[in-house]
């Protein structure tokens, strides 16, 4: 299925509520956090910036950090020395990640936002009973800190993340895990992300489907990335929901 911005005639989420003789749809949702539900990238770059000069190093502006997002702050840091021309060994990058998380859970939401719709986008969740689950590769406890300080953790039933015994994505088994506990099947859950690490981890896991943000810290165009829809917003979330109920499959 190519790739595609949601156009033309809505169809309600409510058409798929649960009720007589109609099946809720979907079963569960599962969500990336940074740059799909959340602008992190300002507290990202404060961090970095603090380690960075910490160690002697220039900082990065903060549009440079957020094509460097993804995958994880080991890898943001990593990519963070190789911009610079450098290359840590085990030992000394082992500890520079430490410090980097233990500086960017000290105040993880300073600057943070919620993208437009996403706050609306989940209690329209909530009131249809579709479940929520998140899958990201931060740390749990920075993930909460971030959501509770938004006012959205609750919305969430099942947290997978980077810093559990699974491992992360594109790996399909976090975000199986998450399904799972929603007490869904992988053929009646959608994944919503912003990358391709998303994609390639719902298609692992055979998800029904996988819509993009159009936003997020993707460097490569995310309709270049192999996703069933793409999303302006999370404002059109539950018209994309709906489109992929069984015996819509045409509208995708």
């Amino acid at each position: 299925v190519s790739s595609t911005k949601l156009r033309g005639k809505a169809i309600p989420l409510t058409s798929r509520l649960r009720g007589e003789g109609v099946s809720r749809w979907p079963q569960a949702v599962v969500f990336d956090l940074d740059g799909t539900l959340v602008d992190t990238a300002a507290d990202i770059a404060v961090a970095l910036n603090q380690t960075l000069h910490e160690l002697g190093l220039p900082p990065h502006p903060e549009a440079t950090v957020r094509s460097m997002i993804g995958g994880g702050l080991a890898k943001l840091l990593d990519r963070a020395l190789s911009a610079q021309g450098l290359r840590f060994a085990d030992g000394p990058r082992d500890r520079a990640v430490a410090r980097l998380l233990e500086v960017y859970a000290a105040k993880p939401a300073a600057l943070s936002r919620l993208y437009p719709g996403v706050r609306e986008a989940l209690d329209i969740l909530h009131q249809v009973d579709i479940p929520c689950g998140l899958c990201t590769n931060k740390q749990e406890a920075i993930s909460r800190d971030v959501l509770r300080a938004l006012g959205i953790v609750e919305a969430f039933a099942v947290f997978q993340c980077g810093d559990s015994h699974l491992p992360r994505k594109p790996d399909p088994a976090g975000l199986l895990g998450v399904v799972e506990a929603l007490g869904a099947e992988p053929a009646t859950a959608l994944m919503v992300g912003d990358s391709i690490a998303d994609v390639e981890a719902a298609r692992a896991a055979g998800l029904r489907g996988v819509i993009l943000v159009s936003y997020g810290y993707s460097v490569t165009p995310v309709t270049e990335l192999g996703a069933d829809m793409v999303i302006n917003g999370l404002s059109e979330l539950p018209e994309a929901l709906a489109r992929f109920a069984p015996g819509l499959e045409h509208e995708i």
